[in-house]
């Protein structure tokens, strides 16, 4: 299908960044197989209170910075004017956007091997340096169907919390970030433990997770880590990777 490209609706510097942020973060899921044709969505929420999202038919590798969609709280969309909006995807993001003001970034993925860990009894387990940073952070959701029952919202805030990682189970994966680069960091994390989680149990042996101690020590770890290393290393690398395998992704 043809691109869909439109002015931003406010000329500003903030803005034109989180366009690009966005669409770079669609860019880069797609590259790493992510993406589910035209299914799942991310958000980025603007000064104003409204929010970015792709809009409905457009695949991840399509996305640019101008063909994201602007809609408000309420379900309306502001730009382009009367483009349809994915009813699930305005759920999910409306329902964590308004339920917490210090996230300004949601993703959701439909991968392989995050549906398989949706799955589980156990959820995400503490076998991996990779999932011990982020499992104290992860919360779960009961699957409900298709998210098209505004209904949900409520739920969707109470299961989430204050944490910034949801397992939707049976369905899938959700991070959320101050930044789209936090958001995008936490889902690779995310992604990273959840396929070597299932590598690890596929291969039938008996599987060993880290020490309790270690486990114990993790969160104390990583938030003396802060987010310095998502600003200040890893997304500015992103970036750079989108500018070089997704070109265009800013226009």
């Amino acid at each position: 299908m043809a691109t869909i490209t439109h002015a931003p609706d406010t000329d500003t510097a903030t803005e034109a960044a989180l366009r690009r942020d966005l669409a770079a973060a669609f860019r880069l899921c797609a590259l790493r197989g992510w993406d589910d044709h035209i299914a799942t969505h991310m958000s980025a929420r603007l000064p104003d209170g409204t929010f970015l999202l792709n809009p409905f038919g457009m695949l991840f590798e399509e996305i640019t910075a101008s063909s994201l969609m602007r809609v408000d709280l309420e379900g309306n969309v502001i730009s382009p004017p009367g483009h349809p909006m994915n009813p699930a995807a305005f759920t999910i993001h409306s329902g964590v956007l308004a339920g917490r003001p210090d996230v300004n970034c949601v993703i959701h993925l439909h991968t392989l091997d995050g549906a398989a860990v949706s799955t589980m009894d156990e959820g995400l387990l503490p076998l991996t340096q990779t999932a011990l940073q982020v499992i104290h952070d992860v919360a779960y959701h009961d699957y409900e169907g298709v998210a098209d029952d505004l209904a949900e919202r409520e739920r969707l805030q109470a299961d989430l919390g204050d944490k910034n990682l949801l397992i939707l189970r049976n369905h899938g994966t959700l991070t959320t970030g101050e930044t789209v680069g936090l958001a995008l960091y936490r889902m690779m994390t995310l992604e990273f433990a959840c396929t070597a989680q299932i590598r690890a149990l596929g291969t039938g042996r008996a599987i060993s997770p880290a020490p309790q101690a270690v486990q114990d020590a993790m969160p104390a770890q990583v938030e003396k880590l802060g987010h310095a290393f998502v600003d200040l290393a890893f997304w500015p690398a992103m970036l750079r990777k989108a500018a070089r395998d997704c070109p265009g992704f800013d226009s």
